[in-house]
């Protein structure tokens, strides 16, 4: 066999391209190996599943806070509402006791009559 520029090889560069080569498919082989291995299916499956739920718990904190700010801007608007530079709003505050009594009454009543006990 010659190259393809026609010069002959000897039989010592052929035995060491022969070399190179077995150490080229010897080492695909072994990273094949190490690649399909279980253990090495469930590292990287259990890598990838931690990536997961890191960035769902870093999204679900995210939402967490934009609830919370939301929550304290809400609260803060009811307290607006009960409460002037004077001090409490009694026809507020009279009108979101008769709200809830009246939701109390609702539940009481609907209780009573679906036969159910506390």
């Amino acid at each position: 066999m010659s190259p393809s520029d026609g010069t002959a090889r000897t039989i010592e560069e052929i035995e060491r391209d022969l070399a190179a080569k077995l150490e080229r498919v010897t080492a695909n082989l072994s990273n094949l190996i190490n690649e399909v291995h279980p253990k090495a299916v469930v590292r990287r499956a259990l890598a990838e599943a931690k990536v997961t739920a890191e960035e769902g718990l870093a999204d679900l904190r995210r939402q967490a806070k934009r609830v919370s700010a939301q929550a304290q801007i809400g609260c803060q608007r009811v307290k607006d509402e009960l409460r002037d530079q004077e001090g409490w709003r009694a026809d507020r505050l009279v009108a979101v006791a008769g709200g809830l009594l009246g939701i109390a009454t609702f539940a009481g009543v609907v209780r009573h009559l679906s036969g159910q006990k506390r």
